[in-house]
């Protein structure tokens, strides 16, 4: 069988079995030789619909309590009945909207955009009943927040895919982040949304540094029936990843989604590596996997992978990250301000929200997901 890293042919005798407790030893301790047919037939291939980014998923704020009214309902309700909205009356309910923002982890810069937008929409306006003031309201944070969260670069991956495959190439996707936050995961899941859209992808495993990586995205590919292209662990990730696009050339395969080793962005060496990958093989598109638990901790996480790419670029115009999926995040309630700010810091779109545990569950950051959190 072949084992240990680097896949080198092991040496020696196989380790003695111990029995525990004096009950019977295990007949056998080693199992990483098991990954043919035998081991393939264990995984059972996942059979789901297909994925609906735009749909609702449960993020949100609760809805208010019978007999009493929502935060925007109390805070707007002392405009009601008067004239037209002077700035004087907007002032004390724009600071209250800011507060809340804040309180809901929207940077402080980025929810002064929003309620300058919200404000500019209400003074001079006669909005004598309270369903219009409120409708009024979250509209212009809708489109505050819809600007906010629709940077310059749009990513549409399956037109995209499209486009490649029409020049006869795989669309090539790297995947990088911090250590622990789901990347091979959300590989996975974007695997199945490619899949189920008709197209073939190709999982390439050049995380060659965690234990346990490879095989882990074989179980994934296995379970999506999708092709895997590994070379087992010590190797040079960059070369991995041009042999494995490559090899889906040929195969005629539709795109090439590369996991890399979880990494900090102050880890040079890491760092290094991670830059040759990416300037090596020029991807269509670098995706950065964080967490929406992580907070703002993201926006500075994805400000580091950019410095240590460019400066790592090895003389080359810098490649830089395109955009960000992040995980957990219906475990967020309506602390949605992270993301907000992880948009407008680094001007890249988050591409995708894992929403849940099966490989169905990623959606978009649906703008309307968003004003409801952050209203409520």
């Amino acid at each position: 069988g072949r084992g240990g890293r680097g896949g080198r042919e092991r040496e020696g005798k196989e380790k003695e079995a111990r029995s525990w407790d004096g009950g019977p030893a295990p007949a056998k301790l080693d199992f990483s030789s098991d990954k043919g047919a035998g081991a393939r037939a264990a995984v059972k291939v996942y059979e789901g619909g297909r994925v609906d980014l735009d749909q609702a998923f449960g993020v949100g704020a609760a809805p208010p309590a019978e007999g009493t009214t929502s935060f925007l309902g109390g805070t707007l309700s002392k405009l009601v009945g008067g004239g037209p909205v002077t700035a004087e009356a907007m002032a004390p309910v724009l600071k209250a909207l800011l507060d809340r923002l804040v309180e809901k982890n929207v940077a402080q810069e980025v929810g002064a955009k929003v309620i300058d937008a919200v404000g500019a929409s209400l003074v001079g306006a006669s909005l004598p009943t309270f369903g219009s003031l409120a409708s009024t309201v979250k509209a212009a944070m809708a489109e505050a927040l819809g600007r906010v969260l629709t940077p310059s670069r749009r990513v549409d991956l399956l037109h995209d895919i499209s486009t490649a495959r029409g020049g006869k190439r795989p669309y090539v996707v790297v995947f990088v982040g911090v250590n622990g936050v789901g990347k091979s995961t959300s590989l996975s899941k974007v695997a199945y949304y490619i899949k189920s859209n008709g197209f073939v992808p190709l999982l390439c495993a050049c995380d060659t540094f965690r234990s346990g990586a490879v095989e882990q995205l074989r179980v994934h590919a296995q379970a999506l029936d999708v092709p895997l292209f590994q070379k087992g662990y010590g190797n040079d990730a960059a070369q991995i990843a041009a042999d494995g696009i490559a090899h889906a050339q040929a195969m005629g395969y539709d795109a090439v989604l590369v996991d890399t080793a979880g990494r900090m962005q102050d880890n040079e060496p890491l760092m290094r590596a991670l830059a040759k990958l990416v300037h090596v093989n020029s991807p269509d598109l670098v995706l950065f996997v964080g967490e929406a638990l992580a907070g703002n901790d993201a926006v500075d996480q994805v400000t580091g992978f950019n410095a240590s790419l460019a400066q790592y670029a090895g003389g080359k115009a810098p490649r830089l990250i395109d955009g960000v999926i992040l995980t957990k995040f219906d475990t967020i309630n309506d602390k949605v301000g992270a993301a907000l700010n992880l948009v407008y810091t680094t001007g890249k779109p988050v591409v995708f929200v894992g929403v849940g545990q099966t490989y169905e569950d990623i959606r978009n950051l649906n703008v309307e997901h968003v004003v409801r959190a952050l209203t409520g």
